[in-house]
């Protein structure tokens, strides 16, 4: 048997896309239930919030980067999660985007109010990202090695592209 990932259904969240993408990146063969995060449609057998994964063991696991870093050791992926800079790269992620409503489609560009966040947050987010990407010589977050750090900012780096 395989791993299941429950994610939402349309693709917009990014704590979801963090572990379809590792199981992408991975080749790793798995079966996908789409939940319907918006109120409508959730199969009454789920509960909880999404991303989530049912391992072959019929266990189920829950949160993202905790997902991220299982694959890696199930699957050897490669990713490097048992790495501390690795770790810290990923860790940075809480101090550099500001706390506020992860709206799915624009993940951290609205407060909890639903106000958009101010130009000089969102520029000061982007500069503390490219400050993170400053400290090594390579490509990614982590040197020149893609990395679960990579996995864990891209996600959001792209919502920002918009």
């Amino acid at each position: 048997t395989q791993p299941t990932l429950y994610r939402e259904r349309h693709g917009w969240c990014p704590y979801s896309e963090r572990v379809w993408l590792t199981l992408e990146y991975g080749n790793v063969n798995y079966d996908t239930v789409r939940i319907d995060n918006t109120g409508g449609g959730r199969p009454s057998y789920y509960s909880g919030q999404t991303p989530q994964m049912r391992w072959p063991d019929g266990s189920i696991q829950g949160e993202s980067m905790d997902l991220v870093y299982e694959l890696d050791q199930r699957y050897d992926l490669g990713l490097q999660s048992d790495n501390d800079a690795v770790r810290k790269a990923v860790d940075e992620f809480r101090n550099i985007f500001p706390r506020a409503r992860p709206s799915s489609r624009a993940a951290y560009l609205f407060q909890y109010n639903g106000d958009p966040l101010s130009r000089s947050t969102f520029e000061q987010t982007l500069r503390g990202v490219n400050d993170l990407l400053g400290k090594t010589d390579g490509n990614f977050f982590c040197g020149d090695d893609f990395t679960a750090a990579d996995i864990a900012w891209a996600p959001f780096l792209e919502r920002y592209r918009y």
